[in-house]
């Protein structure tokens, strides 16, 4: 009889807490717990977009959308949650704090529903969330929770929001805190203006807002990095960003929280996604302008959507419409890349994304985050199960604490013995700086933590097409080098020998695994 997976083990373990609990009114909380524990694994993964209030979280959630669904503006947009996941068609459902009955609105209301408005002020702040559902691709694999925002305790220039601030800042920031708690992953977006120290920013991280993030559960984005081109001496904004990101990564409080901290230009990303025939047009007509021409007028961002001049035939509102859809930056290198050839639209569209870095921050949160999915929520609700059994211990007695007792008892087994569990640990204490790994062993480590993905051919770091006798001969020769270096007890500190030992561990069970479809396909 074959082994069951993780997946089968927990939901039979959930299956047999389930019917020790049921029809115990001692236990109805723990039930409860326990079934909403368990539809959570079976759901996609819940991931925050949580910042500064005008950090740019909603330009960054329809960015990862690639289309235009969640409103913006100019100041804050978001006054609450938006919770997006995936549905055959586009609908809305607006879920009420004081528990009434959820309501069905029209999806053309979103964005009347989420813009803050003297007018129906009230009644937003009667709303709990707002679930959407939408056929996108990447809501297969995660549902995006597009957070109001954090209290920044930096001055804004702008009087509306500060004026806002004032009125609805710690209650959206305190509503963002819980949103990012209750989250199994959580993207946490910060600006970063040329002038302001990184001592600033690290301090940002310091609330309670991320205090829960982890390495395994947290990417940091510096976004609206854009607007770094309006600096003459800055030719290169992703660049510059770049740079900036990996200073920051390397600090000791940023290191602890994040798996790495990315530079992404939503604003060109969403605008290269939903650039039209028009705009195509008038950028054709551009680029017959000369470059140095092109960008002394387009430094100036005022001159380049209003003044009209009788060398450029491109009139001004045609201007701005391109403007406003890929910004500054974005129009800069949409020009230079037409210039240089980059062939048709599609190409042209390619390469914007690219500049943007949001293909990348995509990609990353399928790999670190999508492979590992599964295990990330299990910790999660394990996690929560703990503080249902401190809280209910001490009220019970008899035959219900002892139920309760055997409950803990076997997710504690789970917790502590789960393979899949311990490498997850010492991939935390790889992130934390605490194991002395060479560039191979790091590989090795990604690979075998499904960071390039969960099949055998990946964990090996082989890819997916690899034949089963490929796979068994760097099975065995891994599991021959993790073992020796698990015997190296005089040369190496404590964490790395036990990684070390798991990661042995984890090639023998892969070489099994192996072994027996091998046997299995030549019966």
């Amino acid at each position: 009889m074959p082994e069951l997976s993780l997946e089968q083990r927990v939901d039979n373990l959930f299956q047999s807490a389930l019917d020790l609990t049921s029809g115990n009114p001692d236990l109805a909380i723990v039930e409860r717990e326990l079934r909403q524990s368990l539809a959570r694994l079976h759901q996609p993964m819940r991931v925050a977009i949580v910042g500064l209030i005008k950090a740019g979280k909603s330009t960054m959630m329809n960015a990862l959308l690639g289309e235009h669904l969640v409103p913006t503006g100019n100041v804050e947009a978001t006054f609450n949650v938006n919770v997006f996941r995936w549905g055959d068609r586009p609908s809305l459902q607006v879920h009420y704090k004081d528990e009434r009955p959820p309501e069905t609105k029209s999806f053309d209301e979103l964005q009347s529903l989420t813009l803050r408005a003297a007018a129906n002020r009230d009644y937003l702040r009667s709303i709990k969330y707002i679930e959407v559902t939408y056929p996108n691709s990447i809501l297969h694999s995660f549902d995006l929770i597009d957070t109001p925002g954090l209290e920044s305790h930096y001055r804004d220039d702008s009087d509306n929001t500060r004026q806002f601030l004032q009125l609805h800042g710690t209650e959206l920031s305190e509503v963002t805190q819980a949103e990012a708690q209750g989250a199994d992953a959580v993207m946490y977006l910060f600006g970063h203006s040329l002038a302001m120290a990184d001592k600033e920013i690290i301090e940002l991280f310091q609330g309670g807002e991320v205090s829960q993030a982890t390495p395994i559960n947290a990417i940091g984005v510096l976004t609206k990095t854009d607007l770094y081109w309006s600096d003459p001496s800055i030719t290169e904004p992703m660049v510059a960003a770049e740079r900036v990101c990996q200073r920051l990564a390397h600090h000791p409080q940023a290191r602890n929280l994040f798996y790495t901290i990315y530079p992404v230009c939503a604003h060109l990303a969403l605008g290269a996604r939903t650039l039209t025939d028009r705009e195509w047009d008038i950028l054709d007509r551009l680029i017959t302008i000369p470059p140095d021409r092109f960008e002394r007028l387009l430094r100036n961002i005022n001159r380049f959507n209003e003044r009209e001049y009788p060398d450029i035939p491109i009139l001004p509102q045609e201007r701005r419409l391109l403007a406003e859809r890929l910004g500054q930056y974005g129009v800069w290198q949409a020009y230079n890349l037409r210039r240089s050839g980059s062939g048709d639209r599609h190409r042209l569209i390619t390469a914007l994304l690219e500049h943007s870095g949001i293909d990348r921050l995509r990609d990353t949160l399928v790999s670190h985050f999508g492979h590992r999915a599964y295990l990330i929520k299990l910790i999660r609700v394990l996690r929560q199960f703990k503080t249902i059994y401190f809280q209910s211990r001490p009220k019970l007695a008899g035959k219900s604490l002892q139920v309760l007792e055997e409950i803990a008892g076997r997710f504690e087994e789970i917790e502590t013995q789960e393979h899949r569990l311990i490498e997850l640990n010492i991939l935390q204490n790889f992130y934390r700086r605490k194991l002395d790994f060479d560039e191979r062993e790091t590989r090795d480590l990604l690979a075998v933590t499904g960071e390039f993905g969960t099949d055998c051919g990946s964990k090996l770091d082989l890819g997916e097409r690899a034949t089963i006798p490929e796979m068994l001969a760097v099975a065995n020769e891994k599991l021959h080098y993790w073992q020796t270096r698990s015997a190296d007890y005089l040369t190496i500190d404590r964490d790395t020998l036990t990684a070390a030992k798991t990661m042995a561990r984890s090639y023998e069970l892969i070489f099994q695994r192996l072994q027996l479809a091998k046997n299995y396909l030549y019966l």
